[in-house]
């Protein structure tokens, strides 16, 4: 049976984690969003958070020539991107993110303003939220690792916590990080012959320089025999 509701951006349903501001009543396009009402935010990387029971949502909001990239994802998957301008016409109550014939439980919606997603691309920074709805029951928010944050039209964020994968833009090759040095590379082992307050030293060096030694005990023990052959040599013609 459908039992799709909508829910407008002022509902406790939806949860605004960042700087999010109210309409302002100076938009001369006010009257085109649900109600008349939306929250708002120019911000990369805030977020809204919808958890509902059900098989179905649907995300609205505007595209208007200062909006830009945005994402959503649903239950931890991966990140679903749409380019928010739109000029001449602009559009108003867009489906900004949908999921459908979803398993009948609990959902979690994810959408976040992807500002700078493309920098190259035309458009701005602004990301809307009009009003959703959903084929179930929406859930309030509350918070579940620690305490919430109120917002404009909503009386608790969200902060509890969701699993996300960032996809770079096309043509665009994620920067190699080198991986950090072993235990073993790092480590730096101080001779026993060393007294205490001088300059650490490898073990390698520590090794050199003991055969070093030995090699000039060698030569010294040779070159006293051999003077002591020539003395006895001599003392003998004489």
């Amino acid at each position: 049976m459908d039992t799709t509701q909508s829910y407008d951006d002022t509902s406790p349903y939806i949860a605004y984690q960042g700087d999010w501001s109210i309409q302002q009543t100076s938009d001369p396009f006010l009257g085109r969003y649900k109600n008349s009402t939306f929250h708002s935010t120019t911000t990369d990387g805030d977020t809204v958070v919808i958890v509902f029971v059900g098989t179905d949502i649907q995300v609205f909001g505007a595209l208007r020539p200062n909006h830009g990239f945005l994402s959503g994802l649903i239950d931890g998957g991966d990140k679903q991107y749409l380019n928010g301008t739109a000029r001449d016409p602009e559009l108003y109550q867009q489906i900004l993110f949908e999921a459908h014939n979803l398993d009948n439980k609990t959902h979690t919606v994810l959408m976040t303003n992807e500002a700078l997603y493309d920098t190259s691309s035309v458009g701005g920074n602004w990301f809307d939220i009009d009003f959703f709805s959903v084929n179930g029951t929406p859930i309030a928010s509350t918070s579940d690792t620690a305490s919430s944050t109120d917002l404009p039209g909503n009386p608790a964020a969200y902060t509890g916590s969701a699993t996300f994968e960032t996809v770079p833009p096309s043509g665009v090759v994620p920067p190699h990080i080198a991986g950090s040095p072993t235990a073993v590379q790092l480590a730096v082992s101080v001779a026993p012959s060393l007294a205490i307050g001088q300059r650490p030293i490898t073990d390698n060096i520590a090794s050199s320089s003991s055969l070093a030694l030995s090699q000039n005990n060698v030569l010294v023990l040779l070159s006293g025999l051999c003077l002591a052959w020539s003395l006895m040599t001599l003392s003998r013609r004489g």
